[in-house]
């Protein structure tokens, strides 16, 4: 059996190696909590730069806009022709009126219209009778209108010429003296040896017998 002396065994020492050990770490520890307890921190300034821009005045300039003058309207140049085939338009106004009562009053307010005289005036050839309203036929109304148109140089009545100058009583007879109006048939008027249109005022009676 060997013989070994106890300080020479390792095993012995551990236990003296931990402490030392653990003494020194602790030691280390609180040495630097002391040294760096007290140190600050400080924010981080940022320095501010400032930029400076130059601004140029630039001078306002104004646009000078030159007036144009309005073009000045041109005269129509009123070129005469003589066309013996063409047709004229006479308007003269009849003063015949064949009927027992007075017929109805014409507006005094006209459109304005140059009447012509003609030197052979338009005769009434063929008239035939207006168809009674059946309104005014059960009613018993009577009355008369007062139609105005113009006469074609064939002697028909120019179609869509005819209009209504005065009714009595309004609102009745109208219609009834249009259409028959346009089946009355005249000899044509003349001036200076040829055949002209004639505008014409004729009075139609309703008379209930």
């Amino acid at each position: 059996m060997k013989y070994s002396e106890p300080k020479a065994d390792l095993r012995n020492w551990i236990p003296l190696v931990r402490r030392k050990s653990t003494i020194i770490t602790l030691l280390a520890m609180l040495l630097i909590f002391i040294t760096f307890q007290r140190v600050q921190v400080k924010p981080l300034k940022v320095q501010e730069y400032q930029t400076t821009i130059e601004v140029e005045d630039v001078p306002i300039t104004k646009q000078e806009i030159q007036k144009q003058e309005a073009p000045k309207p041109r005269l129509a140049e009123v070129i005469e022709t003589e066309d013996e085939e063409q047709a004229d338009t006479v308007e003269i106004a009849t003063t015949e009126l064949d009927v027992e009562e007075p017929p109805p009053e014409v507006p005094t307010q006209v459109d304005e219209v140059d009447w012509v005289k003609v030197e052979i005036k338009p005769k009434v050839l063929s008239t035939p009778k207006p168809k009674y309203p059946d309104i005014a036929k059960k009613s018993g109304l009577e009355g008369a209108v007062i139609v105005e148109f113009v006469i074609d140089t064939t002697g028909d009545v120019l179609p869509g010429s005819a209009k209504i100058v005065a009714a009595r009583p309004e609102g009745i007879f109208e219609e009834a003296a249009l259409n028959a109006i346009y089946k009355w048939k005249f000899s044509p008027g003349q001036q200076r040896d040829r055949k002209v249109r004639v505008r014409w005022r004729q009075p139609i009676k309703f008379t209930l017998k």
